[in-house]
């Protein structure tokens, strides 16, 4: 059950390993191709085949991309980039720029009930006790856990005041370390464990689904690790009942991830976007406090990427799709993605995902 490839500890990982400064003419391009209208869908003249040419022509963000994408599926899973110029450009200007990005990488996917294709991650005052309420809204501690994509993107805007600490940890190493050190465990989470879904199932799909942790196929490797939903299928009578050796198994997991020296701990300064590779890298957030006159705001991506692992079939509901490199993942309107589900990444057409269209200013 040894994945192909090493993971790696938060100690042994150096900020140059995984910061990769945005080139002047790379930002410059985005601004400017943002700025140029190609991203509206209002203009006749402004089609698919237009926004293709003039990605096309971003020659400097393509071969910038290319280095991030290799970091991501075949390198540590995690990268920072630094230097995005959120001082120099306009909330729409921002937004597009940062759209474009994402848009070189994969393609985005709904991140709520709301459809919002770039979240803002702030605290709107939102409790993680409550099964219907979600921890981006939210001030408070959120553990390791995965999101429902193959990427995620976090441009930082502004800080906290305090706190908001990003923390990640490889997957990879936390799997090997349990292997060693009880196999009969790992095995355990290997096996289908319950998850609730949080609402958030389209009509006639039931509140709870079925995924292991951990899986390997083909040779990929993938983990899906989210404690509190775990547990919080329990409140589904239907949904099984964890056992005793599962629990332990859980609990091993949380003893590795809380072990000194796992996790990469780092505050992202404005302008900074870290992006992981959300099958091989787990992420958490410390609590924070807010500046009353700036409060801490992220712009976060969901990306379906085309060097995205194969998944077992029991992702199939959750996801929309299993195949390697296609359309996946996400929380939808209506419970379900849509026509694109399952095609090849890249034959996503862009125009067909809406806009990134701003809610005012960026407060």
């Amino acid at each position: 059950m040894n994945p192909a490839g090493g993971g790696w500890r938060g100690s042994e990982v150096g900020g140059q390993q995984i910061l990769l400064p945005v080139p002047r003419a790379v930002s410059d391009e985005l601004a400017a191709t943002a700025a140029a209208g190609v991203l509206r869908a209002d203009e006749a003249n402004r089609r698919e085949a237009n926004r293709r040419e003039a990605m096309r022509a971003m020659t400097r963000t393509a071969d910038f991309t290319r280095e991030i994408r290799d970091r991501l599926h075949r390198g540590l899973g995690v990268v920072v980039l630094d230097g995005f110029p959120v001082d120099a450009l306009d909330t729409d200007a921002l937004l597009g720029a940062y759209w474009l990005l994402g848009l070189f990488l994969g393609r985005p996917v709904s991140q709520s009930r709301k459809g919002d294709m770039i979240g803002r991650v702030r605290n709107r005052g939102s409790d993680i006790s409550d099964p219907h309420q979600r921890g981006y809204e939210s001030s408070a501690a959120l553990p390791f856990h995965v999101d429902r994509t193959d990427v995620v993107g976090l441009l930082c805007v502004r800080p906290a005041a305090e706190g908001g600490l990003s923390r990640l940890v490889s997957a990879r190493a936390v799997h090997d370390i349990l292997l060693g050190e009880d196999p009969a465990l790992a095995a355990e989470l290997y096996r289908p464990l319950p998850h609730d879904r949080r609402g958030e199932q389209a009509a006639g799909q039931s509140p709870w689904s079925q995924i292991p942790v951990f899986s390997q196929v083909c040779g990929s490797f993938a983990a899906r690790y989210v404690r509190r939903f775990i547990e919080g299928s329990q409140r589904h009578e239907q949904a099984p009942r964890l056992t005793a050796s599962q629990r332990a198994a859980l609990d091993a997991v949380d003893e590795i991830l809380d072990s000194p020296g796992m996790s990469l701990d780092m505050n992202l300064r404005p302008g900074q976007v870290q992006l992981i590779n959300n099958f091989t890298t787990l992420h958490a957030r410390t609590a924070f406090t807010d500046s009353a006159a700036a409060p801490r705001l992220l712009l976060r991506l969901w990306l379906a990427a085309a060097g995205s692992p194969e998944l077992p079939p029991q992702y199939l509901e959750l996801y929309g799709a299993i195949r390697s490199g296609t359309y996946r993942g996400g929380v939808w309107p209506s419970g379900r993605m849509g026509r694109f589900a399952g095609i090849p990444v890249d034959q996503v057409p862009t125009s067909a995902l809406g806009l990134p269209a701003p809610d005012g200013e960026l407060a």
